[in-house]
């Protein structure tokens, strides 16, 4: 099938590579030039395990091709928005900027093109562009379907390529046959719904996901003062048939990055213009904030004054598997080292170079030893497996003070076992 894939940062990068991989002749479409140009050369516009490869071989093979000019959008028969929709810091989406994008382009699509919306945006947007297109365009009889954008950053192309399971949300029955078509390199399970609850359903998924993960972080902070083992706590729920084990149970870090939050406050805003009440998911952003400052609370407990400490941050990203900074509690909590008059070190495998408002006060270094010379405390931040590899020896010969913060228990294994080190984590009394 001839597809157009539209907006090329992650979501997009990772949905034309994958499409082409799966045998379609992709047109890669982006606004902006200079990603374009990046894309022609096979680099992808953030890390990714084994994009640019993937990227390569679609060029290499001319199932993948790439251009600035919308004009090209004309040539294909679905077109699929994948543009990532910008979050503040206050994880409020910028969804103007896609709806309106999309508006630029329809002109140039052919008559009876399918649109697939996969980009994060609030329940009803289908809808209104649907209404676009017969206000402004009705002769093209342009249809409008939605697939939930499912991928996981440094898991991308396994989620994309190998799905358990597909929600597509169509109106028109007619139009199942072009996407069972589009999908079947990938799953024959699709599971099939009106276009709202398409949408919806991606609504109702991260918030699940996002009450997990609040709920088993509030659990394990009481856990702390009771004296009990939140890890243990955990294994007792995901033995019930009820929960089970794949349940997003697991106590350590807050949510983070933007993604689950973005559909909380969409879920928020539905809420509130229909007059109703959220109380639950209102309530998800309060206690997330609070057990982000997990560590910074951890280190003000031990320390009365935090001026002059020397603390070592392993890990920058917001999660493994990725190079994106954005949203990242790690960062967050330097800032607020920083304003405490704290020195501080960092190491993370994909950050070589940081941008000039944190290089002015994060120190980064070339190695996991240089990151912990010295220093008075270690806070491991994001799950990168190098940092597995650290032994108690090594451990306390590089440090000034073995104490470390391990918010998830990624490295107790080698670290929490060690009388010589002060080990703290969320949900295991100290």
């Amino acid at each position: 099938m001839k597809v157009a894939v539209v907006g090329l940062w992650h979501l997009g990068a990772v949905t034309a590579a994958s499409l082409a991989k799966g045998g379609h002749d992709v047109i890669g479409f982006d606004p902006v030039p200079e990603t374009i140009a990046h894309l022609k050369t096979g680099r992808a516009p953030i890390f990714e395990p084994g994009l640019e490869n993937l990227l390569a071989e679609g060029l290499a093979s001319g199932k993948l091709t790439y251009t600035a000019d919308a004009h090209a959008l004309a040539a294909a028969e679905i077109v699929w928005i994948t543009f990532d929709t910008p979050v503040d810091h206050n994880d409020i989406a910028d969804v103007e900027f896609v709806v309106n994008e999309v508006i630029a382009i329809l002109p140039k699509l052919s008559a009876n093109t399918l649109v697939i919306i996969s980009s994060q945006l609030p329940v009803g947007t289908a809808r209104r562009l649907q209404q676009e297109c017969v206000a402004l365009l009705s002769d093209k009889n342009i249809s409008f379907a939605c697939i939930p954008e499912n991928l996981r950053l440094g898991k991308a192309l396994d989620v994309f390529m190998k799905p358990d399971r597909i929600v597509v949300g169509v109106d028109d029955d007619k139009l199942k046959t072009k996407i069972q078509q589009l999908l079947l390199p990938f799953s024959e399970n699709i599971i099939w719904m009106s276009v709202v609850a398409a949408e919806m359903t991606k609504h109702a998924l991260n918030a699940f996901l996002a009450v997990s993960v609040t709920f088993i972080n509030e659990i394990a902070s009481l856990c702390e003062t009771v004296g009990a083992d939140a890890r243990e706590v955990e294994r007792g729920l995901k033995s019930e048939e009820r929960i089970g084990p794949k349940a997003y149970l697991r106590p350590g870090g807050a949510i983070a990055g933007g993604t689950l939050m973005r559909d909380i406050n969409y879920l928020k805003q539905v809420g509130k213009n229909a007059g109703q009440e959220t109380l639950l998911i209102s309530a998800i952003a309060e206690s997330n904030s609070y057990h982000t400052e997990w560590s910074r609370r951890k280190l003000t407990t031990l320390w009365s004054n935090l001026k002059g400490k020397k603390v070592a941050m392993l890990g920058l990203t917001y999660k493994a598997g990725t190079d994106t900074l954005r949203r990242s509690t790690a960062i967050e909590t330097c800032e607020w080292l920083h304003q405490q008059g704290t020195q501080i070190n960092a190491y993370d495998p994909t950050i070589s170079k940081l941008p000039q408002k944190l290089a002015g006060f994060i120190n980064i270094k070339a190695s996991i030893a240089e990151a912990l010379q010295a220093v008075d405390a270690v806070v491991i931040s994001t799950e990168w497996p190098q940092f597995r590899e650290l032994t108690a020896e090594e451990f306390v010969f590089n440090v000034k003070h073995p104490l470390v913060l391990d918010p998830s228990g990624f490295v107790s294994k080698n670290l929490a076992v060690d009388p010589r080190i002060q080990y703290f984590s969320v949900g295991v009394p100290a």
